[in-house]
């Protein structure tokens, strides 16, 4: 059995395959990878549904489907601000009402750790939090959110497209894998993990805002 959970509760004896990243953040059938580790490095079209490995048991894979609907929530929230700003780019009003879309902090938390558990071995340095304890909190009874500083890594001004694409990144710092870095629709956040609650942090929002009129959208993490 291949089980990046085993050190946290007991597995079942069923081997599950666990996407590399979550199906339900692509529409398509077919997806194009790029540069990907876990396929030697090449680039080419693949189906998604082809994109897994056995690394969990099938009792903890069944409790991770909450994160990636999570993750998948944020992506098409992206989306739905995304559409929204081109709907009222052209408006002659003189001020919109604020939509607002809301992200789960510690389910998305949970989702970010778990992708990189996924990951992790293709990286090139060992984590500097052991992996079973990050294990752990991906699968904790209480609220994560001191465990991980999320930040978003876009400079002022920096297009943004915003497209059903992933990518994926380590974040190294003296010989070792601090975190990740991950780019979802466009915008790109960077994730750095503790193995103990230390980061205090104020909750992530995303602003849309129009050239005249002002905000328009906005994500936050709640």
């Amino acid at each position: 059995m291949k089980c990046w959970a085993k050190n946290v509760s007991p597995c079942c004896d069923t081997q599950s395959r666990e996407h590399y990243i979550s199906k339900g953040l692509f529409s398509d059938k077919n997806i194009y990878v790029e540069n990907a580790p876990f396929l030697g490095g090449v680039s080419k079209e693949i189906g998604k549904a082809s994109l897994t490995r056995n690394c969990l048991c099938k009792k903890h894979n069944e409790r991770l489907s909450i994160y990636d609907e999570e993750a998948i929530h944020y992506g098409k929230s992206l989306k739905y601000c995304l559409e929204l700003s081109l709907k009222r780019r052209n408006s002659n009003a003189r001020k919109f009402s604020l939509h607002t879309k809301s992200i789960n902090n510690d389910r998305f938390n949970r989702w970010f750790i778990k992708t990189y558990l996924g990951l992790v071995e293709f990286f090139r340095y060992d984590s500097a939090i052991d992996n079973d304890e990050l294990a752990k909190l991906v699968y904790s009874e209480t609220s994560i959110k001191h465990y991980l500083h999320i930040e978003v890594a876009m400079a002022m001004q920096e297009d943004v497209q915003i497209k059903e694409s992933v990518s994926l990144a380590p974040l190294e710092k003296n010989e070792k894998t601090i975190g990740m870095q991950v780019e979802l629709y466009g915008i790109r956040l960077n994730g750095v993990f503790s193995d103990r609650p230390e980061y205090v942090q104020k909750p992530i929002k995303i602003k849309f805002n129009e050239h005249k009129q002002g905000p328009s959208c906005l994500v936050k993490f709640v």
